[in-house]
């Protein structure tokens, strides 16, 4: 029997959620993930991104994942992922994609049904789901949770589906190349967002520069776009990673 999830207004909820966010490597992430997955009594998970059209390779489409490396090897020595249906639905649709192996395969157009029911009964595949996703580049791609655990539940897929798009973003974060010291902030926006470090609103920090307020929003926002960041925030701590803030 399935376990149930906390839902996530509860304290563990919540606690994943504050958690993503302050992952700051892929391995913290894999860590995390895995950590999700035991809750919702899954075995295996996988962030990957979704393929081109003349990609054949399932492992390299793999970001982060738990899967076993022999199932993969096997997958892509039999070139199963030119006909996979899961990409198809996930290149269709944004919805959850829930999986029963009996089922998932079937009308295959290569008819190879029986061989990746084979493959992946072998390894404890049986039902799982993926949550299409999306980074802010556009890049489109998902995160599943595989296993023998029954279908979950619609409370349990909308948590896992809130949970993914978190990981997918967060990791989208973490794989952007940090700022270099060639896309130089200037000498006032550096100047704002040390200031801003410093827990100063755009108000205290005009009066210290002596500017408007409105110029210092302007120098924070144009801060924000060079590094890539989505709110001031995030920009204070990718400028300090960087080293072009103190």
């Amino acid at each position: 029997m399935a376990q149930t999830a906390a839902p996530l207004n509860d304290e563990a909820g919540t606690g994943f959620v504050d958690r993503i966010a302050d992952c700051k490597t892929s391995y913290d992430i894999l860590r995390l993930t895995r950590e999700i997955a035991k809750s919702y009594d899954f075995q295996y998970f996988s962030i990957m991104r979704l393929p081109s059209a003349d990609e054949r390779a399932l492992a390299s489409l793999y970001i982060i994942s738990n899967w076993p490396p022999d199932l993969i090897n096997s997958y892509d020595q039999l070139g199963l992922l030119e006909h996979s249906p899961v990409i198809s639905a996930l290149r269709r649709s944004t919805k959850p994609f829930v999986w029963r192996l009996e089922d998932v395969n079937r009308n295959r157009a290569d008819g190879r049904e029986d061989e990746i029911e084979t493959l992946f009964a072998a390894y404890g595949f049986h039902r799982g789901v993926y949550f299409p996703a999306q980074e802010p580049s556009g890049e489109r791609g998902a995160v599943s949770f595989s296993g023998s655990r029954d279908t979950p539940s619609n409370t349990e897929l909308m948590e896992l589906s809130f949970l993914s798009n978190l990981i997918y973003e967060k990791v989208a974060e973490i794989k952007k190349p940090a700022p270099t010291p060639d896309q130089t902030l200037s000498a006032r926006e550096r100047e704002c967002l040390h200031w801003t470090a410093s827990g100063k609103t755009s108000s205290e920090i005009a009066t210290i520069l002596e500017l408007s307020e409105h110029t210092v929003n302007h120098y924070l926002s144009a801060a924000c776009q060079k590094l890539g960041a989505t709110n001031r925030a995030h920009a204070v701590a990718r400028a300090i990673r960087a080293g072009l803030v103190d």
